[in-house]
């Protein structure tokens, strides 16, 4: 499986053509985040699971925290960056996948262009395009002997032994 996926800019005539080449679908879970999304900046989108199938609830870009960074803190209850994801995720079962981009403008535009209005133009006033590359496939599940995240409330036993506990005699 590659393990990069990256958006790419042309020029032709008076149109920006991007071509958007999106990673496997990832689980929105600890452990797909941590081992298999880059730490860079980029493009990512996260869908929900409604009835029998996806649709998309959020396209958002990430700068200098990057992808891995960002989708933490949408999976973590106490990081308060991510509280505006977590309220559009809601208990859903959700998904992301992602691209990435070293480059600023190139998000820019493409924050425009997956804006909900029709038509998107850059700084010099050339129609931005956008074409979406995807494999339709999964990141693949991790190892047994890792304990899958759920939405409900952390143990203390999911974090390692058990603090001491002090006696106040």
């Amino acid at each position: 499986m590659k393990d990069r996926w990256e958006t790419n800019r042309e020029y032709r005539d008076e149109v920006v053509n991007y071509t958007v080449e999106w990673s496997p679908w990832g689980a929105m879970d600890r452990w797909v985040i941590n081992r298999l999304v880059p730490s860079e900046a980029g493009l990512f989108q996260i869908w929900g699971l409604d009835g029998r199938g996806l649709s998309l609830l959020v396209t958002e870009v990430t700068y200098y925290g990057g992808l891995r960074n960002t989708l933490r803190e949408v999976i973590d209850d106490l990081a308060p960056a991510g509280a505006r994801l977590r309220d559009i995720i809601g208990e859903r079962e959700s998904w992301f996948r992602y691209s990435i981009t070293p480059y600023r403008d190139y998000l820019e535009d493409l924050k425009n262009w997956f804006r909900p209005v029709t038509g998107a133009w850059d700084d010099e006033d050339r129609e931005i395009l956008v074409n979406e590359r995807e494999t339709m496939m999964k990141f693949p599940p991790p190892p047994d002997d890792v304990k899958l995240m759920t939405r409900e409330r952390m143990k203390d036993s999911d974090f390692g032994p058990p603090m001491p506990v002090i006696s106040s005699e």
